[in-house]
């Protein structure tokens, strides 16, 4: 499968440049957390034989190949056999060096004792306690089996039916609004031009709501639930997404291929294990509020000044997904 994002020009250049790029890209990542990364191997605590010095500051090999196996973990597979490689480690090694050096002229300076880099530190060692944290309790837990993919795919053809639907939708900020317009819609009232006044969806409204053939995989999951449940010019009950409530209307269905399980394993295995987590994990911070005695003074609220608000778009600008749509 082709790399995307930062790593899409790796695969273009030799190994050497490859890993050469990747320890460039890695040190800056690496300067910008130093508290995470910088100091956590070598020093007084290091085991075993010193592969490094510098100053009075030891890295055992132990370090080295336990940093090592972190970099693995997050660089692009193909890098695997070059960071396991002498010349590979040597350049690993010159890395930490830098590292190093920078981190002994930064205390020097005792730049850790400024408050803005202190806060940084604390705010960095926070977040990586609360991501250890979710792991142990929600990823090391919630796991999903491929039998239990099998057996979801099996009881939901549907889903997997590869049809696409032509949508219309009302977006509205609320569900009091969204009963008004289901009562003005059941007096005959038109969907479409409804739309044109009504919706918030920016992108749509001007021509009646329309969002055009949509697929499930195109759609936020609550969304696509409640479309793919309508008969042709059906209209939905009120539907909460993050952009807002819809209210969605089926014009057409299109018949499509229907897809087999080896094409749609991985995503939905991915898609089942993410709805299990975040549903435990709500359930999980529910358990946590229960415990704990939490105090609120919203009358202290709005505070700063931000400059004035900018008008809610939930749809975005025309470049952005339709609301509705994965982003």
């Amino acid at each position: 499968m082709p790399l995307c994002g930062p790593y899409s020009d790796l695969e273009k250049e030799c190994p050497v440049r490859r890993a050469m790029r990747w320890n460039a890209v890695a040190l800056c990542a690496c300067l910008l957390s130093l508290a995470a990364c910088g100091k956590e191997g070598g020093g007084d605590t290091a085991k075993g034989p010193t592969v490094l010095k510098v100053n009075d500051w030891s890295y055992a090999a132990a370090d080295l190949e336990r940093e090592i196996g972190q970099e693995v973990r997050r660089a692009p597979r193909e890098l695997a056999p070059f960071f396991g490689s002498k010349e590979g480690q040597k350049q690993f090694l010159e890395r930490v060096v830098r590292r190093e050096l920078l981190m002994q002229e930064a205390e020097k300076r005792k730049l850790g004792e400024q408050a803005e880099v202190a806060e940084q530190v604390a705010n960095l060692r926070r977040e990586l306690m609360i991501r250890a944290l979710v792991q142990e309790e929600i990823g090391g837990k919630i796991k999903v089996e491929e039998k239990e993919v099998q057996e979801y795919f099996a009881a939901h053809p549907d889903e997997f039916s590869g049809d696409t639907l032509r949508l219309r939708h009302i977006l509205v900020q609320t569900e009091g609004e969204a009963k008004e317009i289901q009562g003005r819609l059941a007096k005959n009232e038109s969907f479409e031009e409804v739309a044109k006044k009504q919706s918030r969806d920016t992108n749509s409204a001007a021509q009646g709501g329309d969002l055009g053939f949509m697929g499930r995989e195109q759609m936020l999951p609550e969304f696509a639930r409640a479309a793919f449940a309508l008969k042709t010019n059906e209209v939905s009950e009120p539907v909460r997404t993050p952009f807002g409530v819809h209210l969605i209307k089926l014009v057409e269905r299109k018949k499509g291929q229907p897809l087999v399980f080896d094409e749609v394993k991985g995503q939905l295995q991915r898609r089942l294990l993410d709805e299990r987590q975040a549903a435990r994990f709500q359930a999980w911070i529910k358990e946590l509020e229960s415990g704990a005695k939490i105090t609120r003074d919203e009358s202290l609220l709005p505070v700063g000044n931000f400059g004035p608000a900018a008008p809610p778009q939930p749809g975005g600008p025309a470049a952005e997904p339709k609301a509705g749509e994965k982003s």
